[in-house]
């Protein structure tokens, strides 16, 4: 088997463009969480979000056609990986693309509403609901692209048209979980010999209005639309808000990347995956799975519970979803649960659905590289039963040679890499 380390992050955040900026935000202890001002969000039960306010995507995108077919969640994650691609120097005109890889993540899974909105309108009865025979017949009035552009996958197309990757690929649809399996994919297939280069990450604008209004009535969001609202493992957690964002990462094969003069952020030493038990309509699990998750990771990579100096957590700010990630990581650590340090960057940037994952996997990898954590902020007292050390308040200095990333699904699914100190 191949080793295969991380040759290059890109990041587009509520907290800023590139992965040095986000970075240096989330040690400095600041968050973007705020009032929602894209739209007007009074008829929703949760008005604060962390939304990426200056994005322009015209620098990172070089054809103007494919730009004006793009999502914003596809603006977000072509201009993370362009950021990745440069950072590990992998050139869009560079021959040998057509073997890299491509392993996304994403709820993706709308164009713009507006497109329809006037013939959606004209098709609304005396009653002031939609008729569907009159939406059949005012449907030719509709932006004949509308379905092409809502495609989710849709950017594994852009990157191949715009870098030439051509290699193995997979989009997978889910949140955390999705976008950690995205990443462990590409370990695979690179550790397996498919490939020696790969793309691979998550991306969502989860604070448009079509998440926001599909996920506002779930346990999920908080309802306490002031500053320092979502505080994950606390006594009086209530819920997170939404954010918007992608990262994506470069993996290689170690000896093609130290030939390339590439110093590694880490190396990726084991992936694993589960699922808790849930009921119809649940979102929240045991923590089943998760446990699972890091014992099969863990088991891959040849380290037990006391190996691990850093955990990049979820954070859910759901006193049952926090009590359940606390009981999976006691469980899969032991005794290193003890020990361990683990922190939740959603007080900062908001659930980042598909993208949350792959910026754990980032967190984690950088946490091992400068010995830094980044810190859970407004955490005041932990929840009973939920008294580990998730990193309250500012972010501290921690030498560690492995560290896991964890990535949870809405609906009980769960994920988690580990990486290695180089």
């Amino acid at each position: 088997m191949n080793r295969v380390v991380i040759s290059g992050i890109g990041v587009v955040s509520p907290l800023g463009t590139g992965f040095t900026q986000t970075w240096k935000e989330l040690v400095a202890g600041r968050s973007a969480v705020r009032p929602i001002t894209a739209y007007d969000p009074a008829s929703l039960r949760t008005r604060f979000g962390a939304e990426i306010t200056d994005f322009d995507a015209k620098p990172f995108v070089r054809n103007r056609k494919s730009l004006r077919l793009m999502t914003r969640a596809n603006q977000l994650a072509h201009a993370a990986v362009r950021l990745a691609t440069e950072e590990a120097r992998i050139d869009p005109a560079t021959s040998g693309n057509d073997s890299v890889g491509v392993f996304l993540a994403s709820e993706n899974q709308i164009s713009d509403p507006l497109h329809i909105l006037d013939a959606t309108v004209e098709a609304c009865g005396p009653d002031g609901r939609i008729d569907p025979s009159r939406l059949g017949h005012e449907a030719a009035r509709m932006y004949p692209l509308f379905f092409v552009e809502g495609l989710p996958s849709a950017e594994l197309f852009f990157l191949s048209e715009e870098f030439g990757f051509a290699g193995p690929s997979a989009f997978l649809s889910g949140a955390g979980d999705a976008g950690i399996s995205a990443i462990g994919n590409a370990y695979r297939a690179i550790a397996r010999g498919e490939t020696t280069v790969a793309v691979a990450g998550g991306f969502d604008d989860g604070v448009s209005w079509w998440c926001m209004s599909k996920l506002d009535r779930l346990d999920l969001l908080t309802d306490r639309n002031e500053a320092g609202a979502v505080r994950p493992y606390d006594r009086d957690a209530t819920g997170t808000v939404l954010g918007e964002g992608a990262c994506m990462l470069v993996l290689e094969d170690y000896d093609t990347a130290v030939a390339r003069g590439i110093e590694p952020y880490a190396e990726v030493v084991g992936f694993g995956g589960g699922s808790d038990p849930v009921t119809p309509g649940e979102i929240w699990g045991d923590g089943t799975g998760l446990r699972n998750a890091m014992a099969s990771a863990m088991r891959e990579a040849g380290v037990a519970g006391t190996d691990i100096g850093y955990v990049a957590a979820d954070g859910a700010a759901v006193i049952r979803a926090d009590l359940a990630e606390a009981r999976a990581l006691r469980a899969a650590l032991g005794a290193g649960a003890d020990t361990v340090a683990a922190s939740s960057v959603q007080p900062a940037l908001g659930q980042l659905l598909s993208a949350a994952g792959p910026l754990n996997v980032a967190l984690a990898a950088m946490a091992l590289r400068e010995a830094t954590v980044t810190p859970t902020l407004n955490l005041s007292a932990a929840a009973p039963r939920c008294d580990l050390d998730w990193v309250p308040g500012s972010a501290r200095e921690l030498r560690a040679d492995y560290s896991l990333a964890l990535g949870r699904g809405l609906s009980g699914q769960a994920a988690a890499l580990a990486l290695r100190r180089l």
